[in-house]
């Protein structure tokens, strides 16, 4: 064959089929596409376009879910409950990978962002846990761990190294830390090495034992039966006087943010049981959801836990559910219980 036929045969099809590339080089399903500025305009939406693809019509929801880890999930009914037992055995049955050690260190961190009263409750909860469920020896690598993140937590937590100390003061006064901690612990920062030292201050100090018995405060009301005492007080007084300011200033005195819910389901019997408190409860109830000094889940928890106990409440006043229901509803329509 000459080469002018030859240069014919690689100019021209012989099938009939056009050389270019189909929908003007765009292609189809899987291809690259036309490339260049083309590529800019964007995906056609018109069905009847050559470069319509229905794959492109289909909606993409993208969802954001919050995830919970075991221990602050824990934690947070443990606060809401104040009952160490049952924090004990819901932490011995949890089947789960966290170290003994972080399980320490997060809840004395978790503790330090809350009020006295939570911080007083893991200090209870680390004695119970104590050789039972986790060991001497996880218990102070958890505060080991503790040291080692604290400049991470100073950041956000200015007073990070005074709480740190006198939980560590704590763990030492209640047996579980040995004191020889404050010696061998590692201390790579100023931090560590002011933490270390403030709570050997602590633990030498004249009535120590005493001192950090209650190291948190007044407000950290470690007996729940003492809180309930001092809730009843200042509901007696408010019935007394009147006085919703007065009432608000003694709850902020407690320092129970987690107790709420418990001031709610008291003022709420007692709505129950006397005909005086029938008026001023609700008032009451309204001011501290206006001020926001106690949430709707709070206020919603107290109630949902005095219709849990009607029937005991029932004993005494035969019409309780009835007169429940009614302050329900007016709590609902006033907007100051969540309907």
């Amino acid at each position: 064959m000459s080469d002018k036929k030859l240069l014919e045969r690689d100019r021209h099809s012989k099938t009939g089929v056009s050389g270019l590339a189909k929908k003007g080089g765009g292609g189809g399903k899987g291809t690259w596409g036309k490339g260049g500025k083309d590529d800019l305009i964007g995906v056609s939406t018109d069905p009847n376009d050559p470069n319509y693809c229905s794959e492109d019509d289909e909606e993409v929801v993208i969802e954001t879910v919050e995830v919970t880890s075991p221990i602050a999930a824990i934690l947070t009914e443990y606060f809401a409950s104040g009952d160490v037992e049952e924090c004990v055995k819901t932490l011995t049955e949890l089947k789960t990978s966290v170290p003994h050690q972080e399980f320490v260190r997060k809840a004395v961190f978790i503790a330090m962002e809350k009020q006295a009263y939570e911080r007083e409750l893991v200090s209870q909860l680390l004695s119970s846990l104590y050789a039972h469920t986790i060991t001497a020896e996880k218990i102070a690598e958890g505060f080991q761990t503790a040291l080692d993140k604290l400049d991470d937590l100073l950041l956000d937590s200015p007073d990070a190294v005074d709480l740190l100390a006198k939980f560590l003061a704590r763990a030492i006064v209640d047996e579980i830390v040995p004191p020889a901690f404050l010696k061998n612990a590692a201390a790579e920062s100023k931090a560590t090495k002011e933490v270390l030292a403030l709570s050997s201050a602590l633990t030498t100090e004249k009535h120590r034992i005493d001192r950090l018995a209650h190291i948190w405060g007044p407000g950290d009301l470690s007996s729940v039966k003492r809180l309930k005492e001092e809730t009843n007080t200042l509901l007696e007084e408010y019935l007394s006087t009147g006085d919703v300011s007065e009432a608000d200033k003694c709850v902020r005195k407690l320092n129970a943010p987690s107790f709420h819910f418990q001031l709610v389901k008291q003022a709420v019997r007692l709505a129950l049981q006397r005909p005086e408190a029938k008026k001023k409860i609700p008032e009451l109830l309204k001011y501290f959801s206006k001020t926001g000094l106690v949430s709707s889940d709070h206020m919603a928890k107290g109630f949902a836990v005095c219709r849990e106990s009607i029937n005991d409440i029932k004993l005494d006043v035969p019409n309780a559910d009835k007169l429940l229901a009614e302050l329900e509803e007016l709590g609902k329509s006033e907007g100051w219980l969540p309907k």
